[in-house]
């Protein structure tokens, strides 16, 4: 035999008189370190399709951001207090005016 088949030997030899432990759990915050490094390492990198959509999110929000702002004028005139049309120009109170 060789040195390692022997040390192997008595290493069995220990392990089998062993008295078993009474609490074969693990240890407090083991489950949270394996789980955090499962998680680190497995970060995904982002695709190509995802980076090419944020980009076109980007550039969908900047114009809308330039229609509004070369609309503004009209925006701002549609909130004013005025009347849209002329009290002579009501067509639901032409109808009414002709039922009676």
């Amino acid at each position: 035999m060789s040195p390692f088949d022997k040390s192997w030997q008595r290493l069995v030899s220990a392990a089998r008189r062993a008295a078993p432990a009474a609490d074969e759990s693990a240890p407090y915050g083991f489950s949270t370190r394996v789980a955090a490094l499962a998680f680190e390492r497995a970060q995904p990198s982002p695709s190509a399709l995802a980076r090419l959509s944020l980009r076109a999110a980007f550039i969908a929000c900047a114009l809308a951001v330039v229609a509004v702002a070369a609309n503004y004028s009209a925006i701002r005139g549609a909130f004013e207090d005025t009347p849209a049309a002329a009290p002579g120009d009501d067509p639901v109170a032409e109808v009414v005016d002709l039922g009676t």
